[in-house]
């Protein structure tokens, strides 16, 4: 998912979850996740566009949501041993979690127009 790489429909996706609330880097790291399972930062680094620091704090953030987990790899040998990253979730909860955020952000917007509207009617 290289960033000159990245096809017409990734982008898309990519954009809306950005315009739904996602960071650019939790974005990348999601969308590399669902395409990819079973992967190390590394890969995450090297094919979503993004720097190291930036691959754990968007891995981070979606632990924190709960929609992937981890699994640590020993090396063969000497050497420090290293994670690998999976999906927590099916795609499909995934895109019912969004949605459902989406949905309460909606609500809660409605309700303080619905707010405003009442004080100004008075």
């Amino acid at each position: 998912m290289k960033k000159n790489t990245i096809a017409k429909k990734e982008r898309k996706i990519l954009e809306a979850l950005q315009h739904l609330g996602f960071t650019r880097v939790e974005s990348h790291t999601l969308m590399y996740l669902l395409t990819a399972d079973g992967v190390t930062a590394k890969d995450i680094e090297e094919n979503a566009d993004l720097r190291q620091p930036e691959v754990s704090n968007g891995i981070n953030a979606l632990i924190n949501r709960g929609w992937i987990k981890t699994s640590l790899i020993p090396k063969k040998g000497k050497g420090r041993p290293y994670y690998k990253y999976y999906l927590a979730k099916t795609k499909k909860e995934i895109i019912n979690s969004i949605q459902r955020d989406a949905q309460k952000k909606i609500e809660a917007e409605q309700q303080s127009i619905d707010v405003i509207c009442g004080l100004l009617e008075t």
